[in-house]
């Protein structure tokens, strides 16, 4: 979009460090293996700033006979809001119910077909729970590239 002038408009928010929000994440567990940060940090397709990455190890739906040894890290965008530490904590959650509701329909299979795999190519939500339209919507990376061929 381009203002008046012909410039790119950029989206912009502010809000103040969330220092609470960073002390919990320094203070949060789940699963072993998980890892937890916040970071300013450049997500592509032009979006970057402050997020909650969580990292996971787990399984890979495709290849689970290779054991917990797959690495994926997940990125949040965190909100521009001067939240107490209760509503950060159920964010912190609700971000983790995310991550394990994409896993649940990684792995849920019927007749070998995964009907709720998400869809993780570029403009695409991969927590949104939808049936699946292609494989290639599923295979897809948020950068454009095929992950499997």
């Amino acid at each position: 979009m381009e203002d008046a002038s012909g410039l790119t408009v950029i989206l912009s928010q502010r809000a103040p460090y969330p220092e609470i929000l960073a002390e919990l994440v320094d203070d949060l567990q789940y699963r072993p293996g998980w890892h937890f940060q916040l970071v300013n940090l450049d997500r592509g397709q032009g979006s970057e700033g402050l997020t909650f990455v969580v990292t996971t190890k787990g399984l890979d739906s495709y290849h689970p006979e290779r054991g917990e040894t797959y690495r994926v890290a997940h990125y949040f965008i965190v909100p521009a809001a001067a939240y107490d530490a209760r509503s950060w904590r159920r964010w912190l959650l609700d971000r983790l119910l995310e991550v394990e509701s994409h896993e649940a329909c990684e792995f849920f299979m019927i007749g070998g077909v995964r009907p709720y795999a998400p869809s993780h190519g570029p403009g695409n939500d991969p927590y949104m729970i939808r049936e699946m339209g292609t494989y290639e919507d599923v295979d897809t990376r948020y950068t454009g590239e095929r992950a499997h061929g």
